[in-house]
């Protein structure tokens, strides 16, 4: 459904609640950032007329699936949605802007895709339950504030290989044991799901051949019987 800012702007007023000055705000200053008056809106998030760039999240559900298509996650897209627990980043975004899931109180483990090039200062600074973070690939340009004030954030999952372009990017010390970078192998992260159905494969093979050698050894038990009885 295509809209302009003021009808996007009316739509917020109506939807909000408690905090229906901040997010005016909020929204406000992410509309001003587009050169443009011409969105599309799907009931719970706002997007450019391309649908490239994810301007503002305006629902307060647990859970949200940005659509594929999505290249830019936009600043301030997600801040301060408290109650946003779990959020599915899909493969074809390449950045994440400032601010973009900052204050997000309930989100706890996020798995950023390998399509995603760069993350800007901020992304998902002030995140209190965060304590993990799973990169599929290495970004080009990663802020050494995208993680600020996360203070339960624990375990840094990366690429092989990659550990130290991480540390050095955000700017961890030799020895902090506050944070773990800790590296997956290739073998591990390539396609686990395929590596599942191989195993199914081949127990099924197993199970055939079990099948196929039984008849056989009730012929040799027959062979056996008939050579007492002949005794």
């Amino acid at each position: 459904m295509k809209e302009n800012k003021k009808a996007i702007l009316e739509i917020l007023k109506k939807k909000s609640k408690k905090d229906g000055k901040f997010e005016n705000l909020v929204l406000n200053l992410a509309l001003q950032k587009i050169d443009s008056d011409n969105f599309e809106f799907d009931g719970g998030a706002v997007y450019t007329a391309d649908k490239k760039r994810l301007v503002y999240y305006m629902n307060h559900d647990a859970s949200f699936t940005i659509p594929e298509g999505v290249e830019i996650i936009g600043e301030m897209a997600f801040r301060g949605k408290k109650q946003l627990a779990h959020v599915i980043i899909p493969s074809t975004v390449k950045e994440i802007e400032h601010d973009a899931f900052y204050d997000c109180d309930e989100l706890d483990n996020i798995y950023i895709p390998a399509s995603v090039k760069a993350i800007k200062a901020y992304a998902f600074a002030e995140c209190d339950k965060l304590k993990k973070i799973t990169f599929a690939g290495t970004p080009e340009k990663l802020s050494r504030h995208t993680f600020d004030d996360c203070d339960q954030l624990h375990d840094i999952i990366v690429p092989a290989g990659s550990s130290k372009f991480f540390r050095k990017e955000l700017h961890f010390i030799d020895g902090d044991t506050d944070f773990l970078v800790l590296e997956v192998p290739e073998k591990d992260s390539k396609e686990p799901s395929k590596n599942k159905k191989d195993e199914k494969v081949s127990e099924k093979k197993a199970d055939l051949e079990k099948k196929e050698a039984a008849p056989e050894k009730k012929v040799e038990k027959k062979n056996k019987k008939e050579s007492t009885k002949i005794k």
